[in-house]
């Protein structure tokens, strides 16, 4: 239930300002057009959900268990490509949660352990049907997820991840902006030999998705 009040309120955001724009002459005539040369550096947060461990995989625990959803935060530096619009997005973004089983409809939540899981990105942002009350864009990123589960004789791990997503960027100034998003998350957790974790994660893949709200700082 949290989770959808949460996107409902993020969804409920840009259509206040859009609607706010056709009321108001002064804001129709504003041409808040972002430089496509400027960098762009934006605070944001949001809330993830999804992740699952399988117990057939892991020698851990008896049952499958989730990551909960819960709130992440971060920031992104975009580098602009020359006068494309296109930037060179750097992304970090962490999430702090818990493992925890009990996925039926009345069936209450147990929480297992905490668990981190941070996102180190680098990927590119490709605006698309620009206006000059907003930007949407296409995000494509790749690097590590930082695995971190806080259970006794299991280290973190790093593994190669991607994530993809659609946003919007909606302009306040010439130097300020709002920017909503959603994205999903692929992090491959395949076996090596020399893996501390992998008879915890043993071959399964990892999934979350996410919306953030952030402001961007253009300069």
């Amino acid at each position: 239930m949290r989770k959808y009040a949460f996107l409902l309120l993020l969804l409920l955001i840009p259509t206040t300002l859009f609607a706010q724009s056709s009321r108001d002459d002064d804001w129709r005539n504003r041409r808040y057009a972002p430089r496509e040369n400027a960098f762009e550096l934006t605070p944001f947060i949001g809330y993830r959900w999804g992740g699952t461990i399988f117990a057939d995989q892991t020698f851990i625990f008896g049952e499958d268990v989730d990551v909960a959803p819960a709130m992440n935060f971060g920031g992104s530096l975009g580098i602009p490509l020359g006068d494309t619009g296109m930037k060179l997005q750097l992304m970090a973004n962490r999430q702090s949660s818990e493992l925890e089983t009990g996925s039926g409809l009345f069936e209450p939540d147990d929480e297992i352990a905490d668990i981190d899981v941070t996102y180190l990105h680098a990927g590119l942002e490709i605006p698309f049907a620009r206006s000059r009350n907003a930007t949407p864009y296409f995000v494509v990123s790749g690097g590590l997820a930082n695995i971190d589960p806080q259970v006794t004789g299991v280290s973190a791990e790093n593994r190669f991840s991607a994530s993809a997503g659609l946003g919007v960027k909606l302009p306040v100034s010439n130097n300020l902006g709002i920017k909503l998003e959603g994205r999903g998350y692929f992090t491959a957790l395949e076996e090596e030999d020399d893996c501390a974790i992998c008879d915890y994660f043993y071959n399964e893949d990892f999934y979350q998705g996410e919306v953030n709200l952030g402001l961007v700082f253009s300069f």
